[in-house]
């Protein structure tokens, strides 16, 4: 495989990893809500809470929460596999889910007869997983097995055995191939991973202690990388691993800010703290509800005149996604492209926002985990003042930075003559046309590309159709793109990324069936 195929496989990882995530916002909703009403001071407030219907089902909607964040890792390795198997992703999936089985229990059996695991009284890195005591891998574990599997399904997922065994061949050879494999990954892991859960831990407590400043880097870097889809990996350890923090709750020791937090909200008493919060993405909650906001309204307010109706539609539908969930990339995408020092202002401001955030002690995650800032706000910040959310300085400091992104995009928008949307300059003459036979965007879309002949593949994230391209001069350039209504794009060596905003998984289906692909 070449330098440029592992860069489109590792740049695939990002979108791949963004399916589970995107899994956890109605856990972290029904979660919130659960907990929010079997809090002790809203039960106090509201004494019909306390009636056995109530409780019984706020107890339901936290436990079915709370299910989905105790099994993420079986649910990254069947997200792995899906994402990256060739074809038959349904055997490729109940082979993940084997494998993740079959790892936990090698490494528990050897474990136990090491005298190193005691199921009676786990320590620090060890947990009960599937009713398995073993050691914790977390989600990494998960995407372990799912590479595993991934490579053995590809390889041998239509292979023919000889006449007395072809009963095994094909997909059926899959599963049990899987089982053999991911029992020496069992074993491997047995050796390796208590010496990386100790190298994990000391690298936690480095950042732990790097406070305000490890914020403010923590978040400038996940907004940086984001144009080159690899802000994934700036957040996500912090999630799931002992990276962002490991906490004894209840009994019972977590590891990861989104478990963490959860286990806190989920736990009468336990107070929020702001050293796990900041890895939840709390400044999130300031740059999507009130940063982004005031840069669209700056863009609007810059618009020329004739262009301000069209362009004041677009705005609002880019921020209603911010606000509410946290999707930022449409209105982010608006000035990626054609004012690149915008960008690299916002990314700054970002990292201040989780700065102060961190000084306040705002203990509010605004990730789409927890349903997205809006909705966060509320239930987790509102509604758990008495954990220490410190939700009213909220308003307070999302009204600065509105400010602060306004004034400063609408200063160097009309310093520069930066030619963000509805300040374009005008078309030549010779107007731009869409070479295509068909009155469909899709078919536009497909001669965008090079025609047929030249995709290799097409996939989707949240915000991006992805397209692998045997010769990316074929590709039509920007203003044709725009005239398709793409909000930007992204070429990468041999695969492009078209910035289509919520449509892009629509697009990607329609332009998968259009080229028969499965």
């Amino acid at each position: 495989m070449t330098n440029t195929s592992y860069f489109s496989k590792f740049q695939q990882l990002g979108k791949v990893l963004m399916t589970p995530i995107l899994i956890l916002p109605i856990a972290g909703i029904l979660m919130g809500i659960g907990s929010a009403f079997l809090s002790p001071s809203v039960m106090k407030t509201m004494p019909f809470l306390q009636m056995p219907f109530f409780k019984l089902f706020f107890s339901l909607l936290k436990s079915s929460g709370s299910i989905v964040f105790n099994n993420l890792p079986a649910i990254f390795a069947i997200s792995i596999t899906i994402g990256y198997a060739k074809k038959e992703k349904g055997i490729a999936a109940l082979s993940a889910f084997l494998g993740y089985m079959v790892m936990n229990v090698t490494m528990s059996a050897l474990l136990i007869n090491l005298g190193k695991i005691n199921p009676d009284k786990l320590l620090v890195g060890q947990s009960n997983i599937l009713g398995v005591p073993t050691v914790d891998t977390g989600v990494f574990g998960g995407i372990i097995v799912g590479f595993l599997i991934v490579y053995l399904h590809n390889k041998y997922y239509n292979i023919s055995l000889p006449p007395v065994l072809s009963i095994f061949s094909g997909t059926k050879f899959v599963p049990m191939v899987s089982i053999i494999g991911s029992l020496i990954l069992g074993l491997a892991l047995s050796v390796v991973w208590p010496f990386i859960q100790g190298i994990l831990i000391e690298l936690s407590i480095l950042i732990k202690n790097s406070g305000a400043y490890g914020s403010m880097i923590y978040g400038l870097a996940e907004r940086a990388l984001l144009p080159f889809g690899l802000h994934h990996f700036v957040y996500l350890p912090f999630f799931f691993t002992s990276l962002g923090g490991s906490m004894e709750i209840g009994g019972k020791v977590v590891e990861g800010a989104v478990n963490i937090y959860q286990a806190q909200l989920a736990t009468p008493g336990e107070m929020f703290n702001i050293d796990v919060t900041r890895f939840a993405m709390n400044g999130k909650v300031i740059e999507s509800m009130f940063g982004l906001p005031g840069a669209a309204l700056a863009m609007y307010k810059c618009a020329k005149p004739e262009r301000k109706k069209v362009i004041g539609g677009f705005f609002l539908a880019a921020v209603i996604p911010a606000f509410f969930s946290g999707i930022t990339e449409p209105i982010e995408f608006a000035f990626l492209f054609v004012a690149p020092a915008l960008y690299g202002i916002h990314a700054i401001f970002a990292g201040t926002a989780y700065l102060v955030t961190y000084l306040l002690q705002i203990n509010i995650p605004g990730s789409a985990a927890f349903g997205g800032p809006f909705l966060s706000f509320i239930f987790n910040g509102i509604m758990q003042s008495d954990k220490g959310s410190h939700w009213i300085f909220v308003p307070i400091v999302g009204v600065i930075y509105f400010c602060l992104y306004y004034f400063s995009f609408k200063f160097a928008i009309k310093k520069w003559d930066l030619k963000t949307p509805g300040r374009e300059l005008e078309e030549d003459s010779e107007e731009i046309s869409v070479v295509s036979s068909s009155n469909t965007i899709i078919n536009d879309i497909v001669d965008a590309l090079g025609g047929k002949n030249n995709i290799k593949s097409v996939d989707a994230c949240f915000t991006r159709l992805r397209v692998s391209v045997n010769d990316m001069s074929m590709v039509k350039d920007d203003n044709i793109w725009k005239k398709l209504g793409a909000n930007g794009v992204v070429k990468v060596k041999d695969g492009v990324q078209v910035i289509y905003g919520a449509k892009a998984d629509v697009y990607k289906t329609q332009v998968r069936d259009l080229l028969g692909m499965e």
